[in-house]
């Protein structure tokens, strides 16, 4: 039997499928379970935003100082205008002109 058959990578991305789909429904579930206020609850509402840092800041500190006025671009634009695309736009044009330039 060829483990690279059609069959088994069908059967693989079925598998996946059924483990995402799982995941997504038993954390429905629970999510009904957990507390919505106090300390939890705040936390759980800046969970997304520290999930985001936590995956870009590596990137940004990697790229040096071009990296660190990006992050510090799209910070600012995202505060300011509210608009996360246009704050991304932002970043890259930043680190683009940086690369570009300097």
């Amino acid at each position: 039997m060829d483990i690279y058959s059609p069959e088994n990578a069908i059967l693989v991305i079925a598998l996946a499928a059924l483990a995402t789909y799982s995941m997504r429904v038993g954390g429905l579930l629970l999510a009904g379970y957990l507390p919505t206020g106090g300390r939890f609850g705040r936390a759980m509402k800046a969970l997304p935003g520290t999930i985001l840092i936590s995956l870009a800041a590596p990137g940004f500190f990697n790229e040096g100082l071009i990296g660190f006025a990006g992050g510090l671009v799209t910070v600012a634009v995202t505060f300011k205008t509210k608009n996360v695309f246009l704050a991304m736009l932002a970043g890259m044009l930043v680190v683009a002109l940086g690369r570009q330039f300097i």
